[in-house]
């Protein structure tokens, strides 16, 4: 993508679904694309139908797929279809309900004591992006506070009836919050900060007072927003459509908005531009294109680089190819490879002792090794 970035210059299309995105991605994309969807569903046989639903459940697009289906003659789809994703949206809403009154509850407790929260992704999206509780499943809530108010929301955390599980990590029955003093979770992996510096009080100065679940939060900034949301899309390896759609839907309902100097401007401050650009590159794949960004063009990566998105396009990425992306953004081979061995082996989960790590490395490999094939081959079955 070449030319200068800047709100006038820069054009959001809403094209055509890739075909590598299939049945899914026309289920998932920010526009309509009914035609397509409606012909795609009629070549279908009935009994590909349990296959289909697999494939959206693994993706987590539910939702999005009810919708997308609810727009189409209902004479024309597949009433067990119909009637599975109509109960999982269901679902959905409820459980986004129950979620909505649990973060409520703990927002009021945070605001009582003064302490500034942002909330990333989540109910946050689902709110500000989606605008319906049936659209997007969620399984915690990431807060985000100063690094000096962090004992003060754990107080008020433990107060609720939370139980620390582990450091940040809190739980109250089915109510997950994962307490984060820097927005890429560096406190579990520190190299992460070492690659890709955020400035905690930067983001929540800039901030707006807001609300989310109806109670006090700050708002980040949309660029900020975007800025993460592509951030976490390459950290998790692009493992699942809904988070490509996270992107996909931000961008398009957020086009008219963005300030596409400020947000690449942030991402260089950050060392984030390649990774803001394979996000914006995956988000193409439901039909989101950005043109006239100052990205690096995609002739400048790496053949690994080109190899791995080669496959995220395809929607076949491999595993760990969150991990070797970050890994290449490093300035050095020496900083990438810190980087990826605190990334596949945290230094919170390597034993003490050099004998006992070196003896530990071969049952880390195979491990590893393992779980690349178990993803590999759940992927192969959607």
């Amino acid at each position: 993508m070449l030319g200068a970035a800047s709100r006038k210059m820069v054009r959001v299309g809403d094209g055509t679904v890739s075909p590598s995105a299939g049945l899914p991605g026309l289920l998932a994309a920010p526009v309509p694309q009914d035609d397509s969807l409606l012909e795609s569903l009629a070549a279908q046989p009935p009994v590909a139908v349990a296959a289909l639903l697999d494939r959206i459940a693994f993706h987590r697009i539910d939702g999005l797929a009810q919708r997308a289906i609810s727009r189409l003659p209902q004479d024309a789809l597949n009433p067990w279809l119909r009637s599975s994703l109509k109960r999982r949206s269901q679902r959905f809403a409820a459980a986004a309900l129950s979620q909505a009154l649990a973060l409520a509850e703990i927002l009021e407790a945070l605001d009582r004591s003064s302490i500034a929260v942002a909330v990333m992704r989540g109910l946050r999206t689902l709110e500000a992006v989606y605008g319906d509780a049936a659209l997007r499943p969620f399984e915690d809530h990431d807060l985000l506070v100063l690094p000096r108010d962090r004992e003060g929301a754990r107080a008020a955390l433990l107060r609720l009836g939370y139980k620390e599980e582990a450091w940040g990590l809190f739980r109250r029955g089915g109510v997950i919050v994962d307490l984060h003093i820097d927005p890429l979770g560096a406190h579990r992996r520190p190299s992460r900060q070492a690659l890709f510096p955020m400035d905690v009080q930067s983001l929540l100065d800039r901030a707006d007072p807001g609300l989310v679940a109806g109670a006090p939060s700050l708002l980040l900034e949309p660029e900020d927003d975007l800025l993460l949301l592509a951030v976490h899309l390459v950290k998790h390896s692009f493992d699942r459509l809904v988070r490509v759609a996270d992107v996909a839907h931000f961008v398009y309902q957020k086009r008219a908005v963005l300030d596409w100097d400020r947000l690449f401007r942030r991402a260089r401050e950050c060392g984030a531009v390649r990774l803001l650009g394979w996000a914006l590159q995956a988000a193409s794949l439901l039909g989101v294109t950005v043109r006239a960004v100052d990205l690096p063009a995609v002739e400048d990566d790496g053949a690994l680089a080109r190899l791995l998105m080669a496959r995220v396009v395809d929607l076949r990425p491999l595993p760990y190819t969150g991990e070797a992306l970050m890994a290449l953004c490093a300035p050095t081979l020496g900083s990438g490879l810190l980087f990826l061995l605190d990334a596949l082996w945290p230094a919170g989960e390597r034993p003490a002792g050099a004998w006992t790590k070196t003896a530990a490395l071969p049952r880390r490999v195979f491990d590893l090794t393992a779980r690349g094939a178990s993803r590999l081959s759940e992927r192969r079955r959607r």
